[in-house]
């Protein structure tokens, strides 16, 4: 009889203690938060995004105020920005803008905006940049941050002037410390080179179109080759009175190596203002990497 009421009675007791104190759930926001952190230290990225999209999806939407405030979610959304900066995963920043942002703090809004512009400014397409910036028009940023946007269109519309006076506002207000300061400098001395003026200098100097784009050594190197292959037509010309194949042939190379540097003296200009508008490029993309 003692069995049958035993049996029974631990049965009871081990139901009662399960349910009075259940063990933590093993997939519980804390446990998430804990597991991503955990593999983002450790370097595993692509397991700490799915860790953290896991986390911030555990949040009820609809208490925004509550999720803005929390530390936690908060450096979710900052590890996250880390983890699609650091793969250059422009889908992944925007997934994160579409979805979390108007639950980030503004210094945060700014870091995902400022991750998403380079990306588009990279693209070099300024519709697309434009259609980026026209939302942050309705919110407020830092000055650096604005100055840089602003920055960021005008380079990509090669209006120099406005960019001129963009950076040196910036430089204006925050002297020395300024990142614009560079920028600046190569807005001020971005100066095109006309293909035509150099394919025209060239036609009545050979090489001079390449010194016109800075190039003094190419300028030597053309006319001193098309300048030997002239003497040699004229030279050989008189010594066989134009009888003889070799002032032709002269002529010929002269004439092959003139109609090439007329084609590579417009390259040259070309060139020489790519070069310009690379260099404006490659700043401003280091003043992005500078803000975040």
């Amino acid at each position: 009889m003692k069995k049958v009421f035993i049996i029974p009675g631990l049965i009871f007791l081990l139901t009662y203690t399960a349910i009075a104190s259940p063990p933590p759930a093993p997939y519980e926001a804390s446990t998430v938060k804990a597991f991503a952190d955990s593999l983002y230290n450790e370097g595993f990225l692509s397991q700490a995004e799915s860790e953290y999209k896991r986390y911030l999806f555990s949040f009820d939407s609809d208490i925004q105020q509550e999720v803005t405030q929390d530390l936690e979610f908060q450096s979710s959304l900052n590890s996250l920005c880390n983890i699609y900066k650091s793969r250059q995963n422009k889908s992944g920043i925007n997934w994160l803008k579409n979805n979390f942002y108007r639950y980030a703090q503004p210094p945060l809004k700014e870091k995902i905006n400022l991750i998403q512009g380079k990306y588009i400014f990279m693209e070099r397409n300024p519709t697309a940049f434009e259609a980026f910036c026209q939302p942050l028009e309705e919110e407020t940023f830092s000055p650096d941050f604005s100055s840089l946007i602003k920055a960021s269109f005008f380079v990509l519309n090669k209006d120099i002037p406005a960019l001129k006076e963009v950076c040196s506002l910036n430089v204006q207000s925050r002297g020395e410390s300024s990142t614009f300061i560079k920028l600046g400098e190569l807005a001020d001395s971005y100066k095109l080179k006309k293909p035509g003026a150099a394919l025209l200098f060239s036609m009545f100097l050979p090489g001079s179109g390449r010194w016109y784009t800075g190039s003094f050594g190419a300028f030597t190197g053309s006319f001193l080759s098309i300048g030997s292959f002239v003497a040699g037509t004229v030279v050989t010309g008189i010594q066989t009175k134009w009888k003889s194949w070799q002032p032709y042939v002269f002529g010929a190379c002269g004439l092959v190596l003139y109609i090439a540097d007329l084609y590579g003296s417009y390259q040259s200009a070309k060139r020489y203002n790519d070069a310009l508008y690379r260099h404006l490029c490659e700043e401003t993309e280091a003043i992005y990497e500078k803000l975040y």
